[in-house]
């Protein structure tokens, strides 16, 4: 049974671990002989292991990390981001099992995976400002049993869309520094100094 309030303000609002309102998050390309890698950092800590595009072609995915805290920000939503920033709910054993636990996270990379083959097929969303509606439908449908369940496919398209305004950006410069305020909904990219 679906348990979601549908009048709630905010996912955090009853907890004490909240996402944080304002976080940099900076992503460096790193110099590989093999191949492309990322190195992720927060608060100049290195957040979870260096990325590539475990891909035969170089395809960017190693710069995936951006949809996650994109989804944190705009949506308010994000097992995997939760994880990364230490901002899992444990004080409610139900809420940190079920929305913020292995099968929330599982369903949001396989959201981010579905995304990204059609973005990739669409110049990574490159001068779009829709996202196909039946793969909005599709999200919705994984979601729907999640608290984040209550946001609309705009909702989703415009987080969606933003997070691929930031991945080019990262992938065009080899990086970049982005910055996530979730009291202002707003996602700021810098190069790298």
């Amino acid at each position: 049974m679906l348990r979601i309030d549908k009048h709630i303000e905010h996912f955090d609002q009853h907890f004490s671990e909240k996402l944080p309102t304002d976080f940099v998050v900076r992503f460096e390309e790193l110099d590989s002989e093999k191949y492309p890698q990322v190195q992720v950092t927060l608060n100049n800590q290195q957040a979870g292991d260096i990325i590539d595009d475990n891909a035969y072609e170089d395809d960017g995915y190693r710069y995936h990390d951006v949809f996650h805290y994109t989804f944190a920000t705009l949506l308010e939503w994000s097992p995997c981001a939760r994880a990364m920033l230490k901002r899992k709910r444990k004080s409610c054993a139900e809420t940190d099992r079920i929305e913020d636990g292995a099968r929330a996270a599982i369903t949001e990379e396989a959201i981010s995976l579905i995304i990204f083959n059609d973005a990739k097929a669409n110049n990574f969303y490159e001068g779009i400002s829709q996202i196909d509606d039946h793969i909005l439908e599709i999200i919705k449908r994984m979601t729907s049993s999640f608290e984040v369940a209550i946001k609309s496919k705009y909702e989703w398209q415009n987080a969606i869309l933003k997070s691929y305004e930031m991945f080019r950006l990262l992938r065009k410069n080899k990086g970049g520094v982005i910055t996530f305020n979730t009291n202002s909904k707003r996602v700021d990219y810098k190069t790298l100094n």
